[in-house]
């Protein structure tokens, strides 16, 4: 405490309030050397609850050859109203243990007479590093736990009674399972006794799969953060625990209206392509069209079928969002299959200067699908590797069945993917550097449609060679004649 004795005198309640409420240990004596305050931080210095110190001489937890100096000078600062500092005095516990600390002897005079107070500073460097290590985990963002290798709580910051709404002292003492939900408890249980044989920094609930309980039952998800403490009494663990809540929250609402637009745009948009289209075929049967008007239709009729793509791409990847990709089953060819999306593909494939060609084992290979489905998948490949291969380039279509599983694989001489990591290819909306710059039309979804598609079928889909060369994209899906 500062030095008191030229400012006004304190109201003792204000005085008490003040000493209560600092960190550092501080004890209240009157001119006899009696303890009449002390707070928590000087009770867990001297290993003795604050309320027994009430009573005590300050001699008490003196060494014996100090105790006539330590009478002399709460006197001296008392009488003289002088400040008193005196470094590295030993100090003794209940325990009897023994401490070096600073002390501060300061006069303060009250409306109930004159004290002086006495602020213990311990200076050992373990002590100073507590305070630090406690100073820090008050500073934290996050609620943070501090558990012992039996998944004891020994220390808690403030977000974390703010965040679960217990006291810390409800908390220190007890199984961390306490913030656990019930149905989780054991199997938390077993990853706790896990992780303590290999402990290391470890993220978890990225995927926001992961809830804690608060003191009134209600649960909350949350991401932790678990890293190792080695310290002199053992391993600790801290968990820095993060309430996403809110995230979640708004996350979910800008997905709903995400989906709410791409719905309503792609139905608005696809009720009049369906007619231009319409319309279009019908124009096609006029005999006294020209030949200049016939190129002019045909280019009109290729640009909204385009179009129509675009749109009914964005209505599946809503469907997929929504609700999962819904897929009809049934026994197919699907050799069929491929040759009919090869076969659509040609125009596709001769209006871009390109080879287009199609290696099968000439037979019917049955398996357990959605034909309608498949096909996409396959036009989306073939639009992919059309867009992308440069004038008098091919593309190959190759089906390989097996035993239990076929694999087709679609081949391009095009511009490959470079240094882009395959994985990305697929994500929504993903478009490559090399498709940028070339000003390649495409919105990037028919990769993502196509994943989705083929993850339906319980299959998989992969890039298994790249480069300045071309692309090789391969599906591969499991054989079956009937539901299992």
């Amino acid at each position: 405490m500062q030095q008191l004795h030229e400012q006004e005198p304190w109201h003792y309640g204000l005085l008490t309030d003040t000493l209560l409420e600092a960190d550092e240990a501080v004890v209240l004596v009157d001119a006899d050397g009696v303890v009449v305050l002390a707070n928590a931080a000087a009770g867990e210095l001297l290993s003795v609850p604050r309320e027994a110190l009430v009573g005590h001489r300050v001699q008490e937890f003196g060494r014996e050859s100090m105790h006539l100096f330590q009478d002399v000078a709460v006197r001296a600062v008392l009488e003289n109203a002088v400040e008193v500092n005196v470094r590295e005095c030993r100090v003794s516990d209940a325990t009897g243990g023994v401490h070096r600390v600073d002390l501060s002897m300061s006069p303060v005079t009250t409306d109930r007479g004159g004290f002086v107070s006495i602020g213990m500073r311990d200076s050992t460097d373990k002590y100073q590093q507590t305070r630090l290590f406690r100073g820090l985990l008050e500073a934290a963002p996050d609620g943070m736990v501090i558990v012992n290798r039996d998944g004891i709580i020994t220390l808690v910051n403030a977000q974390v009674e703010q965040m679960f709404g217990y006291h810390r002292a409800e908390l220190v003492g007890e199984p961390v399972e306490i913030l656990v939900p019930d149905r989780y408890s054991g199997m938390h249980m077993a990853f706790r006794n896990g992780y303590v044989s290999e402990p290391r920094t470890r993220p978890m609930g990225l995927a926001g799969d992961l809830h804690a309980r608060r003191k009134d039952g209600s649960e909350f998800p949350i991401e932790v953060t678990l890293s190792p403490l080695e310290t002199e009494d053992g391993l600790l663990v801290s968990a820095a625990v993060r309430d996403i809540s809110e995230r979640r929250r708004l996350q979910e609402e800008n997905d709903r209206v995400k989906d709410e637009f791409f719905a309503t745009v792609s139905h608005e948009l696809r009720t009049p392509l369906t007619s231009m289209i319409g319309y279009g075929e019908l124009m096609t049967d006029l005999e006294d069209l020209s030949p200049q008007g016939q190129r002019f239709l045909s280019v009109i009729m290729r640009s909204a079928e385009r179009e129509l793509r675009l749109v009914d791409d964005l209505l599946t990847l809503v469907a997929i969002e929504e609700s999962g990709l819904a897929i009809r089953t049934a026994e197919i060819d699907l050799e069929r299959v491929v040759r009919e999306a090869v076969e659509a593909g040609r125009v596709r494939a001769e209006e871009a200067q390109l080879t287009l060609s199609l290696e099968t084992p000439g037979s019917a290979v049955a398996m357990y699908g959605d034909r309608d489905r498949l096909g996409q998948a396959m036009d989306n490949l073939l639009s992919n590797a059309i867009k992308f291969t440069p004038a008098g380039g091919s593309v190959r279509v190759v089906l390989r069945p097996g035993r239990s599983q076929a694999e087709i694989d679609v081949v391009d001489t095009g511009v490959g993917i470079g240094e882009e990591d395959p994985d990305q290819l697929f994500e929504r909306l993903f478009r490559a550097p090399t498709a940028v710059a070339q000003q390649t039309p495409g919105a990037g979804l028919g990769l993502t449609i196509a994943l989705a598609i083929v993850e339906a079928h319980a299959g998989t889909i992969e890039v298994v060679r790249s480069g300045t060369e071309g692309t090789t994209f391969r599906m591969t899906f499991p054989l079956r004649r009937g539901e299992d």
